[in-house]
């Protein structure tokens, strides 16, 4: 180590005018954490989400840096957008966490992720992949927006709170600003899939509309159970547009069968359940982005 040398005073001013200089130079050029720039976000949280802006509201060790989405017991916490993944274990107020680190440079924050083994709140599960972590998911992976990354809980000091994500977002990597406004625009999934891993979801609602034509149907959706891992959706209400191919089997209320080519006959408000195709898990499928997800077969029910 270098010992300190003496300063004297007419050193100390031209250092501090350097200073200066340097400083108001840096402050032109130099940009502000806080005003880079933020994408379109996927929401963090599949199925059941309540929120509000939360942000700065006093809290024990300070104003609230994020915004707590409530959700149900270990709900997906899927990536806002692309990144890299750092699991975080050992703050005793976060439980189990992890960074998001996205590729436009913002961070994110999950906190409270899950420690329970069952749904009594034990808190006898460890902050690894398949608890906490989605199942397989290594400290330090790349991941796709819209990929699941976690299962929600309430580890932490939020033991007694409720299950619910604590969200942040850093931009540029600097100071937490209200995630708020990047959630109410966020696109919302309609459920999580694996990246490249073909799934099948079943989408329950009622008939909108059915197009022979265009060879569609969309339904307003209520619930959604998506394999593998049969998870559940709640609460969609969501209308989806799905192709509907001509080999297609539909039948009514009786189990009998219907020609796919009355499928202009649908009634409007009629309760069905459709069946999708195999496929490979892409994010505009878990979106349910209109034609993206095929109606391999439609059940009509009473």
């Amino acid at each position: 180590m270098t010992p300190p040398h003496r300063t004297t005073a007419r050193t100390l001013v031209v250092l501090a005018l350097v200073a200066l200089t340097t400083g108001s130079a840096a402050a032109r050029t130099l940009p502000d954490a806080s005003q880079a720039k933020v994408p379109r976000l996927v929401f963090p949280v599949v199925g059941k989400a309540v929120y509000f802006d939360d942000f700065g509201a006093p809290r024990g060790q300070g104003g609230h840096q994020g915004n707590d989405i409530m959700t149900t017991w270990r709900s997906p916490a899927v990536a806002a957008e692309a990144g890299t993944v750092k699991f975080h274990t050992t703050s005793a107020r976060a439980g189990c966490m992890l960074y998001l680190h996205g590729k436009s440079g913002t961070t994110y924050l999950y906190i409270h992720l899950n420690n329970d083994r069952t749904k009594k709140n034990d808190n006898t599960g460890k902050c690894v992949a398949g608890t906490a972590y989605w199942k397989g998911l290594k400290n330090g992976a790349r991941v796709e927006a819209g990929q699941p990354i976690g299962y929600n809980g309430n580890s932490g000091d939020a033991d007694q709170a409720g299950y619910h994500l604590h969200f942040e977002v850093h931009p540029g990597d600097g100071a937490a600003v209200s995630p708020f406004r990047y959630l109410r625009k966020a696109r919302k999934l309609l459920f999580a899939v694996q990246p490249g891993a073909d799934f099948t979801a079943a989408l329950r609602g009622s008939v909108v509309r059915a197009d022979a034509v265009e060879r569609s149907l969309t339904l307003m959706v209520d619930r959604v159970q998506s394999w593998p891992g049969g998870l559940r959706v709640t609460d969609v209400k969501r209308q989806v547009r799905l192709a509907v191919p001509p080999d297609a089997v539909i039948t009514d209320p009786l189990g009998v069968l219907i020609a796919s080519a009355q499928l202009a006959a649908l009634e409007q408000g009629q309760s069905a359940i459709a069946w999708t195709a195999r496929a490979q898990g892409t994010l505009a499928a878990a979106l349910g982005v209109p034609l993206t997800l095929t109606a391999e077969r439609l059940e009509l029910l009473r």
